[in-house]
């Protein structure tokens, strides 16, 4: 080993053992020491007497699974002096981000430049190539994200042209269940009574022979005369009704709408039914307004939304799934407000606002960036082509419909996406694995390419997630694989900033089974980004409720458990695939041996922006306004040196303003072992090729006279100070992912008074049997 990584390693040791005064669960020391060996920068390479350190990449392309960059590199005698040079290299890209790393394999260095010796520069080259790793090098996603954030420029042929129709937008100030229909109830006869059920429905909605109507929700049940009726709760329930339920159940099991606990509520919750797009956004009474700080503008501090009004033009805004709309009351009109539109203010919401998560949903801000560029970054994954295999069930006969504008048909009547090329070339798709058949029955096959026709597939088609997963390699016995966020429904709009849905009402396929297709509204969903965790998004029906996550292309997954799935940066579906079916590579991460985790998921309430994983928590209930959180953990800077531990809690009302705060912890830097390590990791490779370093006193140009000051504020050392923010900004959020690796459990706590809320949750999907 290194000796600058037995240093690092026996110092991050004693950091673990440093934890328990602080209260805070220390890991064992083999774990963080196996991760500090991993990922430190800068990274050392010794051979003989020669000393090469690689600094921290700085990434200018990505596309798929493919990257470049730039990074400082220094090559010496190990009692010397270092020769400092710029790589530029390229590589591929393993991305495995429920563990939020990278492994960058078939490292190609392009060229090296040496600004104070150019004819060192192949000797640095040849020193650099020579020590690589075989199996290339582990980097943390974040740091390459935040890196690549600075340096992108976004194209507008990424942009999707999503529809922005106003759905309907209901408010609430009691809890209430939002129970969406997929379209007008379609009835099917429940054998052996006299009820039929709605298919076209996650809710258990029946009706009696032509008349009243029935629903079971929430541990109650209701009745009305028609569709828009008002729904009243039953003191008694006939025998019939109940053996109804239990034969409608049989075939095709309903969603129970229960809390998350799964406990009937000791109150039943008021039901709003709807056959149309709609949002439900409901109040802990009636609505409570509160400055946002720092700007004119106002909040609506009990609403499960985010709910603003603008003082100067008594205008309402709401967010909804990533697009503003905006009314001059709550009972509306509403209209669709493009970014641009926005008042100013809107930009200015200070990012340690607590409703600073829509400044992912405001074009031109850091936030919308950041969240656009993570929208692009694929996950990915090398599949088994003989282990992994497809079975397409359909209702009846496969049944192709053109998709227009394309010369492709699709099947309707299936829950697999199963596109027809030509009569003897069917495509399909199952957690983000492609498969080809020469019949729509079958046998699949994992594809090892897909028609470029496929691509073309508009917005306006229900299949057009699919468009998202792609073939990135292939070997004999495997492909690479992988998926962007468009597959779960996250998309750049034409503002630039992320949605979800593409606005578009699908119309479902309904036989002797439902197949619903991606919808936009109905279940809270909205994005957020934080220090820790990154970019993410969720459904606010998952804080409160067991079924909050559409039932569609990859969300369908035969259980109640696919909340799991909504955090970009968690959400990894080729876990579904199970061990030796698809692998990362080997000694990166935990997908080898006996421990398969690629199921593992987390959480994100874009409402309260509570993340449930790792080793923070939180709790919020919109009825009372109590909320609480906490964190606590510890990290290692690789690139500072600096090594400490902390935790920290808020607690409060959001009605009332008041809250409590505290921390603790310590922070230190041991220093490094400067007989082996030339810098602490502050190196960066400048783009006009020469190298940089930041101190305490700015920036310093490596020089044949050494290092030296630079001018402040010019356009170089402007480039390098975003990038050393993007270098910490991402070191953060991988501290943050890093506790989760240590071990510690769920640092959270109470949810307030009143129980859980209730919140509505939007019930459109394909049923399977």
């Amino acid at each position: 080993m290194p000796t600058s990584l037995k240093h690092t390693s026996a110092l991050l040791a004693a950091t673990w053992f440093a934890l328990a005064p602080l209260g805070l669960q220390a890991a064992t020391p083999q774990q963080p020491t196996a991760a500090a060996m991993a990922l430190t920068w800068p990274r050392n390479f010794d051979a003989a007497s020669e000393h090469v350190e690689l600094y921290q990449p700085q990434i200018e392309t990505w596309d798929g699974n493919r990257l470049s960059g730039r990074a400082a590199v220094a090559v010496g005698d190990k009692g010397g002096s270092p020769t400092y040079g710029v790589v530029h290299f390229s590589a591929t890209a393993d991305i495995d981000k429920p563990s939020g790393l990278v492994q960058m394999t078939r490292i190609t260095v392009e060229s090296v430049e040496v600004p104070t010796r150019p004819d060192a520069a192949d000797r640095v080259r040849q020193a650099l190539v020579s020590r690589l790793p075989a199996n290339g090098l582990t980097v943390p996603l974040d740091q390459l994200q935040a890196s690549y954030a600075v340096s992108r420029q976004l194209a507008r042929a990424e942009r999707v042209a999503v529809r922005n129709d106003a759905p309907q937008i209901l408010f609430a100030t009691t809890p209430t269940l939002l129970v969406l229909v997929d379209g007008d109830p379609a009835w099917r006869t429940v054998p052996g009574t006299q009820y039929e059920r709605a298919l076209n429905s996650r809710a258990l909605l029946l009706r009696e022979s032509g008349g009243e109507l029935y629903l079971k929700a929430a541990g109650y049940w209701y009745r009305s005369e028609s569709a828009g009726g008002t729904w009243e709760g039953m003191q008694t329930v006939p025998k019939a009704l109940d053996s109804a339920a239990a034969k409608a159940a049989t075939n095709m099991k309903p969603d129970a709408m229960l809390p998350a606990d799964g406990k009937r509520p000791a109150r039943a919750p008021a039901i709003v039914f709807a056959t149309q797009p709609t949002e439900l956004i409901i109040t802990s009474g009636a609505p409570q307004m509160a400055p946002v700080s720092g700007v004119s503008l106002l909040t609506v501090t009990n609403a499960d939304h985010a709910v603003f009004v603008d003082p100067a033009t008594n205008q309402y805004y709401v967010l909804l799934s990533g697009r503003w709309f905006r009314a001059p009351m709550l009972t509306g009109p509403w209209e669709y407000v493009p970014g641009s539109q926005l008042p100013a203010d809107f930009s200015r919401i200070p990012p340690t606002d607590p409703k600073a998560n829509v400044l992912v949903s405001v074009p031109g801000t850091p936030q919308a960036r950041e969240a656009a560029i993570a929208a692009g970054i694929p996950q990915t994954a090398t599949v088994s082509r003989s282990k992994a295999s497809l079975t397409v069930a359909y209702d009846g006969a496969p049944r192709f419909t053109p998709i227009t504008g394309t010369s492709l048909s699709y099947a309707v009547n299936t829950g697999t996406p199963v596109i027809e090329v030509d009569s003897s070339h069917y495509y399909a798709v199952a957690n983000g694995v492609w498969f080809m058949a020469v019949a729509p029955a079958g046998p699949w096959r994992v594809a090892t390419e897909v028609p470029a026709a496929i691509y073309t597939i508009p917005a306006t088609s229900p299949l057009y997630y699919v468009t998202f997963v792609r073939i990135y390699a292939v070997t004999p016995e495997t492909v690479v694989v992988g998926y962007t966020p468009g597959y779960m429904g996250v998309v750049i709009s034409a503002d630039g900033t992320v949605v979800y849905g593409t606005g578009y009402a699908y119309p479902p396929y309904m036989g002797a089974v439902y197949y619903g297709y991606p919808v936009t509204y109905g279940y809270g969903a909205g994005f957020g980004i934080g220090m820790a965790e990154g970019f993410a998004f969720g459904f606010a029906a998952g804080a409160f409720w067991g079924a909050p996550s559409p039932y569609w292309g990859p969300y369908w997954w035969g259980g109640p458990y696919n909340w799991n799935y909504v955090n970009v940066n968690q959400a990894n579906f080729y876990g579904r695939w199970g061990q030796g079916t698809v692998t990362h590579a080997e000694g990166w991460n935990a997908w080898t041996g006996t421990e398969w985790r690629g199921t593992a998921g987390a959480g994100f309430n874009p409402a309260t922006g509570a993340r449930y994983q790792g080793s923070g928590g939180a709790a919020f209930n919109p009825y009372s306004g109590n909320y609480a959180a906490g964190h606590q953990g510890s990290f290692g800077n690789p690139s500072t040196g600096r090594v400490g531990a902390a935790e920290a809690g808020i607690a409060g009302n959001t009605q009332t303003g008041q809250h409590t705060a505290g921390s603790r912890g310590f922070i230190a830097n041991p220093g490094k072992d400067n007989a082996v390590a030339w810098n602490d990791g502050n190196v960066y490779a400048g783009h006009d090729g020469s190298v940089y370093q930041h101190t305490e006193n700015g920036w310093q140009k490596h020089t044949a006279n050494g290092w030296e000051p630079v001018q402040a504020n010019n356009e170089v050392t402007g480039r390098l100070e975003q990038q050393r923010q993007a270098r910490e900004f991402g070191q953060q959020r991988f501290n943050g992912i890093a506790q989760q690796w240590q071990g510690r459990g769920v640092g959270a706590a109470g949810g307030g008074s009143g129980g859980r809320g209730f919140r509505g949750g939007g019930f459109h999907g394909g049923f399977r049997r």
